[in-house]
């Protein structure tokens, strides 16, 4: 059974809003590139700076000077990589889990809040929900793909 196109751009939309609330809800303390970043390093591991840029879709000068601020900051850190030793990897500290921590505990406890304000049953339905968003997350592709909305 495929999903309707309408039932997928209700859900797409409900995601950005949900996200976007979220965004207001939590101050910011580090940029939204610094966390993706971030983020991208604790999942994947260390990565040259060229395999961060891909995966990020951004230019590998644009991640250069992310990759230098998140250094400076103690987010991140440069190490020389394994296989070749002309090469660097970055790679998180543990400042930068630190970061990505806290911002979770942050953001858990503003829904924690807003969800008690649900129904039991919506709170079971959204948590019922939690294994197939997860799945659905685990078969995204790690290189962005840059699609043309369909009509």
């Amino acid at each position: 059974m495929g999903i309707r196109l309408a039932d997928a751009r209700a859900l797409a939309q409900s995601v950005d809003r949900l996200t976007m609330w979220l965004r207001h809800q939590t101050p910011a303390t580090v940029s939204s590139s610094t966390i993706t970043a971030l983020d991208r390093l604790r999942t994947e591991g260390p990565l040259r700076v060229s395999e961060l840029a891909a995966r990020e879709a951004m230019t590998q000068p644009g991640v250069t000077m992310l990759v230098t601020r998140l250094a400076e900051a103690g987010y991140a850190e440069r190490v020389p990589d394994p296989t070749d030793r002309r090469a660097t990897l970055v790679r998180i500290t543990p400042a930068g889990e630190t970061v990505l921590a806290d911002r979770l505990a942050t953001r858990a406890q503003v829904l924690r809040e807003r969800l008690g304000r649900l129904s039991d049953e919506d709170q079971q339905a959204l948590t019922a929900a939690l294994p197939a968003i997860e799945r659905l997350v685990a078969t995204a592709p790690t290189t962005p793909e840059i699609r043309k909305p369909r009509t």
